[in-house]
């Protein structure tokens, strides 16, 4: 009989496990006995939220998502038919910003005895980018997308009252605050400069195309 019951143990562990492990509000379950993690000892864990936990996870995946999209967007401005080098050279920057930015993240979720959970990566919602405007215009949505998240995890470590985590992502935010204005500028002289050979001009010149 022992032997049924730990059988049937394992065999739900491990259903769990290829599941993915969800709550009923679609947040992945991260305590270690609801992930299937056997060796559930939290040596440096303290005034660890398991909301802050769940919330660092959902931040990983959303910075690896937007460093996946900057990726999509470099590789076509890097085609031979578009070729705006300053563009492809800034969503380089930006893809492997968010990449660190996951990075961090990462670390931090262990240092605080946390576990790191990765949800499905999707591809980018688009494989051509349009003008060199309204690609801007995607990465403006998206930087601000980021940053919103980002406060919503800033507003639950408050509420409870986890001091180091609003310590590092107010490091985050000021970043975020900086990347969309200038973003927004480039939209604007974008806007202003028009295709063809303002678009070109602008590469060249703003974002270091011609070097």
């Amino acid at each position: 009989m022992y032997g049924i019951m730990k059988l049937l143990t394992c065999a739900l562990l491990l259903l769990q496990c290829t599941l993915g492990a969800r709550r009923d509000d679609n947040q992945w379950l991260l305590s270690r006995e609801e992930a299937g993690d056997v060796y559930n000892d939290d040596f440096a864990r303290q005034n660890f939220h398991e909301d802050i936990e769940a919330g660092i996870n959902k931040q990983i995946n959303l910075e690896l998502s937007a460093h996946y999209t900057y990726r999509s967007m470099a590789s076509y401005f890097n085609r031979d038919d578009v070729d705006l080098k300053g563009m492809a050279k800034f969503f380089r920057h930006q893809s492997d910003e968010e990449q660190d930015h996951a990075r961090v993240l990462e670390e931090y979720q262990n240092k605080r005895g946390g576990r790191v959970v990765y949800e499905n990566l999707k591809k980018p919602e688009k494989d051509t980018w349009g003008t060199a405007l309204e690609a801007m215009q995607d990465a403006l949505t998206l930087e601000k997308n980021v940053n919103q998240k980002l406060l919503n995890l800033h507003k639950s470590a408050g509420q409870h009252n986890d001091v180091q985590m609003q310590d590092l992502l107010d490091e985050f935010l000021k970043e975020q605050v900086e990347s969309i204005r200038q973003i927004s500028g480039y939209v604007a002289n974008l806007k202003r400069v028009g295709t063809g050979l303002g678009e070109y001009m602008f590469d060249h010149e703003t974002l270091g195309g011609g070097k």
